[in-house]
């Protein structure tokens, strides 16, 4: 006797899913037989089957940035091949904390920093699972800021970090888990992760890797992969050297700081014409309504407007919408002579080599000239977003034919970093800042290549 109709359907829906399952382990299996070119690859659905089946395994890293007021908690997931190692990191999960292990008054207090490092902790323990914290590592870098402090409370810091960790459900290497990151090794570190992000360093020569460009107080630093001998540059140009290995290639990484190119050194410099012993910080980089002082380097300056100058306009808001009117203006022309002439000299003939080799790189803004380009809304302060020179050009002429006494150094500032922007990086109005805050879908920034480090070599 035949089987039912029933019997039949069920027959071959369940042969129809063996050979379903069968082509997929086939899939699964020749997907094992791909090279992952760097870590940082796309998953893709056989990848997913792949650890659906076993033949993947995943696991987590976690990173704790703590800075004075905020900490940053950074957990990466990888996924394994367990036929030959290859590895993915497949997402990160990023989450801010108003918890400042360093914003504590002196003389520190174990059971506060104890309190705020079980808070942290918490705050890991609400992303990752209770069940997914067990064994998994765990690495708390303390900012560079932290040598500021007293010695005694950096110590008491350090030791109730390591007290609270060690007596954790996480992972923990009391010689490596807690320590304070340096800010050179920072930078080394962001500059791998953003050439990573940006497709894998494995296949890349030196001119198509990152440019990390940082405005502190002072000077202007870059920092690139070079194939320039060091002795090229002035001596006192070089701020940090090292040799970085990355996937089987050895990398010279430079740092050079171009002196007085700085936020603030810059803006004293143009405003005093050079005179810096003079308190009198009259300048055409100023619009003519603000009056203010201006503490730097232990000096005070009295700045004002320069020129009384008006500019006509048609107002497109507000009360006065369709008219015309005068406002008050800096002399954008006269304070872009200004700040050419400046950002001119303190170029050195030593450095005209950096500036060719640099040339249509990409670069990534950091320190003042990212918080001033966030300052004027070119991007976000915390998400960041690419800058447009274009757009930044445009909020530079504003700045200086706009009164703002809410930013009164807007225009100066402004216009040091455009002319900086033009004549050291060659950027023109096509071309784009880049920030690395958002890159391949991860953070730019050294919590990356800390996390990858700990996957291959452990704490």
């Amino acid at each position: 006797m035949g089987l039912s109709p029933i019997l039949m359907f069920i027959e071959r829906g369940i042969v129809a899913i063996l050979a379903g399952v069968a082509i997929l382990l086939a899939l699964v299996s020749f997907r094992g037989l791909v090279p992952v070119t760097d870590p940082v690859s796309p998953i893709g659905y056989l990848d997913k089957i792949s650890l659906f089946f076993g033949l993947h395994e995943q696991s987590r890293v976690i990173i704790v940035s703590a800075a004075k007021w905020t900490t940053e908690i950074y957990i990466y997931t990888f996924q394994k091949r367990l036929k030959d190692g290859a590895f993915h990191i497949s997402g990160e999960q990023h989450e801010s904390v108003s918890i400042g292990l360093l914003d504590s008054a002196s003389p520190f207090s174990p059971p506060e920093v104890e309190a705020k490092c079980q808070s942290i902790l918490t705050s890991v323990r609400g992303q990752l699972g209770q069940s997914l914290a067990r064994n998994t590592p765990i690495l708390v870098k303390v900012a560079s800021e932290v040598n500021n402090i007293a010695k005694n409370d950096k110590e008491v810091l350090l030791k109730a970090i390591d007290d609270c960790l060690v007596n954790s459900e996480f992972l923990y290497n009391e010689e490596s888990s807690v320590g304070v990151l340096s800010q050179q090794t920072q930078v080394v570190m962001q500059w791998f992760a953003l050439g990573l992000l940006n497709g894998g360093l494995a296949g890349l020569t030196h001119k198509d890797t990152p440019v990390l460009v940082e405005t502190t107080e002072d000077d202007l630093e870059l920092t690139f992969a070079t194939v320039l001998d060091t002795d090229q540059f002035p001596n006192n140009t070089v701020k940090a050297n090292v040799k970085v290995q990355v996937f089987g290639n050895n990398w010279d990484l430079i740092t050079v700081k171009m002196a007085d190119l700085g936020m603030y050194k810059s803006r004293q410099l143009v405003l005093t014409n050079n005179d810096t012993d003079n308190e009198r910080a009259y300048s055409a980089c100023v619009n003519p309504v603000v009056d203010r002082w201006w503490d730097y380097g232990g000096k005070r300056y009295h700045v004002r407007g320069l020129y009384r100058g008006v500019e006509e306009t048609k107002e497109r808001n507000g009360p006065f919408a369709g008219k015309r009117v005068s406002r008050p203006v800096a002399n954008y022309d006269v304070c872009h002579g200004i700040v050419l002439s400046h950002v001119k000299a303190k170029l050195s003939s030593g450095l005209e080599s950096v500036i060719k080799e640099v040339k249509r790189r990409k670069f990534y803004a950091r320190g003042k000239l990212f918080i001033k380009c966030s300052e004027r809304g070119l991007t976000d302060p915390f998400k960041g977003g690419n800058i447009r020179l274009k757009a930044f050009m445009d909020s530079l002429k504003h700045a200086c034919k706009v009164p703002n006494t809410d930013q009164p150094f807007a225009c100066v500032d402004m216009m040091v970093a455009g002319v900086i922007l033009d004549k050291v990086l060659n950027l023109h109005q096509g071309s784009t800042l880049m920030t690395p805050q958002r890159v391949g879908g991860m953070t730019g920034d050294w919590p990356v290549t800390a996390a990858l480090d700990v996957y291959q070599n452990g704490l």
